[in-house]
């Protein structure tokens, strides 16, 4: 990490530097400290795509065998753009194509939804698509990411992986579903989309599968000779009966619900205005029902309303939680509720934050509060409160017990600082206290004693343990941490491998 400008020390004042994110140089770090150890990386974004992907899909077959083709063949273009109308069945048949794909194949797939707080723009395609590859790598995450570097490790990270997949005799395809609901295109200025992130010259081997409505056009920051500018790669996909099927019996849910009692309706404004994300326990303590009442409302009376999603950091032992069924529900309920009352169940989501602040984070806190409702504060660009979350030792160190390593809250930081970077008049001592934040975590993750991880390892937490291990700093001490993991078995391939190429 390099020092930067000019620091602020002993209390001095900061004036005429240029802000960065490195605004100031905290205690003994100076010179260059490359950090690039950090959590290994298991990836549970395909458990996301299969709360999305249908139980069954129809009269499909033929499309199935399209996208296996383009893949597969050697003499195909590296895009394919496969454009429809709403509730036409694309994501229907993307997810199903990324769970059930051809032998030979490896898919990482990004799903743009405007349903789900922090899935609707660059950041958090950047954020999945490098926790994929870094998995298919045997890498961790890179450390440390900034706007000016997300997109070339990005691109790196993408080329590698197919390099890799080439000599395996496989094939990397990348799957990104709707394009239109990205958020990023109209957010700022300097806002960039997330097809501007898709490479134009694509490494060798690397296929690319995107999908979306024929509206809105390709964002002007795409460049003139990209790819996605030939409109020779478009393939509209016809309409499914299905589909049509599922839309009216959405359609006449969200109906009724919008007219329902007081409660249903107050569940409705909830899971809009948090952005989705939200579990059953999470919806009864903010409407006061049980959560008995609240799964029956969902399940029994809304049925297809609203659909589930795997908890993004601990799926299959949190519960899961639950977003609106489709886009065009999230934007039909946004208009029924109306800006105010919108307003109201966010105030909502305020307070009930609040009350976990001010309990110190506790070990039952919602995991909505520790991701969810920070890509909700970050999309209304609500400093005062993006700054409380992202400059919050002890939320960071609830977040840490939870997910094991620090990224999430590295990346929170880097996304505050961009926001205020954005600003006319940045607001330099919001982005030391940032800097601050950010130095004391990168400074615990140097301490980290190297027998530690073998200690978790031995109580039956070997996942947590190789984290913890990959977290250390130091590539020396990260290959004692890695080594002490072997245990009574030194000669293990896999934990041994990973020792050595630390």
């Amino acid at each position: 990490m390099n020092a930067g400008p000019p620091s602020a020390q002993g209390g001095q004042q900061v004036t005429g530097a240029q802000v960065t994110r490195d605004v100031v140089q905290i205690r003994d770090v100076t010179g260059d400290v490359n950090l690039h150890a950090g959590p290994v990386v298991r990836s549970a974004y395909l458990e996301q795509v299969r709360q999305i992907a249908p139980p069954h899909l129809h009269d499909r077959d033929s499309e199935l065998t399209e996208l296996a083709a383009f893949c597969i063949e050697p003499d195909r273009g590296p895009y394919v753009w496969w454009q429809a109308a709403a509730w036409t069945g694309k994501t229907a048949l993307m997810s199903w194509f990324v769970l059930h794909p051809p032998p030979g194949l490896q898919v990482v797939p990004f799903f743009v939804t405007a349903r789900y707080a922090g899935q609707s723009d660059r950041v958090a395609f950047t954020d999945v698509m490098l926790e994929q590859l870094a998995e298919v790598l045997g890498q961790p995450m890179p450390a440390y990411l900034t706007e000016a570097t997300r997109e070339s490790h990005l691109l790196q990270m993408l080329a590698e992986t197919a390099d890799m997949c080439q000599r395996r005799g496989q094939r990397l395809v990348l799957v990104v579903d709707g394009l239109d609901e990205d958020r990023g295109v109209t957010i700022g200025p300097d806002a960039h989309s997330i097809a501007a992130l898709l490479p134009a010259r694509p490494a060798a081997g690397l296929r690319i599968i995107v999908a979306g409505r024929p509206d809105p056009p390709v964002p002007s920051d795409v460049p003139d000779d990209h790819p996605l500018r030939d409109m020779g790669i478009v393939r509209v996909l016809g309409r499914s009966p299905w589909a049509e099927v599922v839309k009216a019996d959405m359609q006449r849910e969200l109906k009724r619900l919008l007219h329902g009692t007081p409660a249903e309706q107050d569940l409705l404004g909830l899971v809009t205005a948090a952005g989705g994300g939200l579990s059953s326990p999470d919806l009864a303590d903010l409407a006061g029902q049980s959560v008995y009442e609240v799964e029956e409302n969902l399940h029994a009376v809304a049925g297809r309303t609203f659909t589930t999603r795997a908890s993004r950091w601990q799926p299959g032992t949190a519960p899961p939680v639950y977003v609106l069924g489709h886009e065009e529900l999230q934007a039909a309920a946004a208009r029924f509720l109306g800006d105010a009352r919108l307003a109201g169940y966010r105030q909502h989501l305020h307070t009930w934050a609040d009350s976990y602040r001010q309990r110190d984070w506790p070990g039952e806190t919602p995991e909505y509060l520790l991701r969810g409702y920070y890509r909700l504060l970050h999309a209304a660009k609500d400093i005062p409160r993006i700054l409380a979350c992202a400059t919050d030792q002890v939320r960071h160190d609830r977040m840490l017990d939870v997910t094991g390593g620090d990224t999430a809250a590295l990346t929170e930081i880097a996304d505050a600082q961009d926001l205020i970077l954005s600003l006319d008049e940045p607001d330099l001592l919001a982005m030391v206290h940032l800097a601050i934040r950010r130095s004391s975590i990168a400074e615990r993750n140097t301490k980290i004693p190297t027998g530690l991880p073998a200690v978790w390892a031995m109580v039956g937490h070997p996942t947590r343990a190789e984290a913890l291990a990959r977290a250390i700093t130091d590539p020396y001490r990260q290959a004692q941490a890695l080594t002490a993991l072997t245990g009574n078995n030194p000669r293990s391939p896999g934990t041994r491998q990973r020792a050595a190429a630390a």
